[in-house]
C-alpha cells in the first residue's frame, strides 16, 4: 500500500504545484553549473563592461544559483561571436552572449558579403534584455582641427573600426551619404579601447559609434580635459545631455532618407543585447530571463553600475522579440534604401 500512496502523493502533488515542480528541476540543473557569457569583442570596452558587471550579481538571481564566467570571442563586429553563438554553444541554458545590436538586423539591411557571413535567424535567438539604450556619436581628438560636422564634410577623417559590420561604420556610411561627410575607416581594431589607444597615439582622427555613457565611463578625462570635439550624435532621440551637438536625424530632410535612416539605428532601442542560443528549454529560458530582469533591480548590482558609470536601462527579451518582428515586416522600399545606405564602401 506504501509502495502506491507514496508515488500517488507525488504525482499529485506534481500536478497541484507545477510551477514549483518546474523552479525545482531548473534549481537542480543549475546547481554547481558554470554559465559562460561570451562577449563579441575583445576586453576592456563596454561590451565587456556590462558583461563583467552581469557575470558578477546574476548568479544569485538564477535558480540554483551557478556561476557566471566571460568569455571573449572577437571578430567581425561580434558577427562571429554571434554565429558561434547560434551554431555551435551549448543550447542548455549554460551559455549566452552579447553582441553589437546592428548584427541582429545585419540579415535585413547588411551587405551582399555581410549576409553571406550570418550563420543565424535572429528571431530564433532566446533574447534575455538589453541592459541599456546609449547614443553613438562622432568625435575627433582635440589636435586634429575637426571641431564641428562641417568640418568633416570638408576634409577626410579616419576613424579606428573592428570591422565592416560595426555599429561604427554603418553610422559612418549613414552620415556619408545622407549629409555629405568625408569618413574613412580603419578596420582591425578589436574593440573600443583598442580604439581609443589607437587616437591617442594619432593612427587614427577619431572614433564614430562610440557610446555617450561609454566615453564618461571610460575616458571620464576626455571631456574634463577638452581632450575630444564630439561633432555629431547619432540616436533614436537626441541626449539630453548632448544639448548643443548636432542629432543625425534632425538634419535629415528627405522623408524617404528619413524612414531609412530611423531603420538602420533602430538597433539602438536594445543597445547592449543578451541572447541564448536557439532551442533552450523553456523553463530554463525563461528563469534566464526573470533572473536577467531581476538583477536590474538588485542594489547591488545598481551601487556597482553607478560607480563604474554604466547606465542601466532595461529593454526586456519579449520586447526584443516584438522589434524584431516589426522591423523585419517594413516595406520593401524602405528596406532597399536602407540597405543602399549602410552597405559597406
Amino acid at each position: 500500500m506504501r509502495r502506491i500512496v507514496g508515488p500517488f502523493l507525488a504525482s499529485l502533488l506534481l500536478l497541484i504545484f507545477p510551477s514549483a515542480a518546474s523552479a525545482q528541476s531548473v534549481a537542480q540543473f543549475y546547481r554547481g553549473k558554470i554559465v559562460t557569457i561570451f562577449v563579441g569583442f575583445g576586453t576592456g570596452g563596454g561590451y565587456d563592461g556590462y558583461a563583467q558587471l552581469l557575470a558578477r550579481h546574476m548568479g544569485r538571481h538564477i535558480p540554483g544559483e551557478p556561476n557566471l564566467i566571460v568569455k571573449h570571442m572577437a571578430g567581425a563586429g561580434s558577427m562571429l561571436m554571434t554565429n558561434y553563438l547560434y551554431n555551435v554553444a551549448p543550447r542548455d541554458g549554460t551559455a549566452f552572449g552579447i553582441m553589437a545590436s546592428n548584427v541582429a538586423f545585419s540579415p535585413l539591411i547588411g551587405s551582399a558579403e555581410e549576409k553571406s557571413a550570418v550563420k543565424f535567424e535572429a528571431a530564433k535567438l532566446g533574447w534575455l534584455g538589453s541592459l541599456e539604450k546609449f547614443t553613438p556619436l562622432g568625435l575627433a581628438w582635440h589636435n586634429t582641427g575637426i571641431r564641428t560636422l562641417d568640418d568633416v564634410k570638408k576634409r577626410e577623417m579616419r576613424f579606428g573600426s573592428s570591422g565592416p559590420s560595426s555599429g561604427g561604420e554603418i553610422y559612418a556610411q549613414l552620415l556619408n551619404e545622407m549629409l555629405g561627410t568625408k569618413l574613412k575607416s580603419i578596420r582591425g581594431y578589436r574593440g573600443s579601447n583598442d580604439i581609443t589607444l589607437a587616437i591617442e597615439r594619432g593612427e587614427v582622427d577619431g572614433f564614430i559609434g562610440w557610446c555617450w555613457t561609454c566615453m564618461k565611463a571610460e575616458k571620464p578625462q576626455y571631456l574634463a580635459n577638452k581632450l575630444v570635439n564630439v561633432f555629431v550624435q547619432l540616436g533614436l532621440d537626441p541626449e539630453p545631455e548632448m544639448a548643443g551637438i548636432p542629432a543625425a536625424l534632425d538634419l535629415i530632410t528627405d522623408p524617404r532618407d528619413h524612414q531609412a535612416a530611423r531603420l538602420i539605428l533602430t538597433n539602438l532601442a536594445m543597445s547592449r543585447p543578451f541572447a541564448t542560443p536557439p532551442d533552450v528549454p523553456a523553463e530554463r529560458l525563461a528563469a534566464l530571463r526573470d533572473a536577467f530582469n531581476a538583477v536590474t533591480t538588485d542594489p547591488e548590482f545598481l551601487s556597482e553600475a553607478k560607480r563604474t558609470g554604466r547606465d542601466i536601462s532595461l529593454y526586456k527579451g519579449p520586447e526584443i522579440d516584438r522589434l524584431l518582428k516589426e522591423t523585419y515586416s517594413l516595406s520593401a522600399d524602405i528596406v532597399k534604401r536602407a540597405n543602399e545606405v549602410s552597405v559597406p564602401r
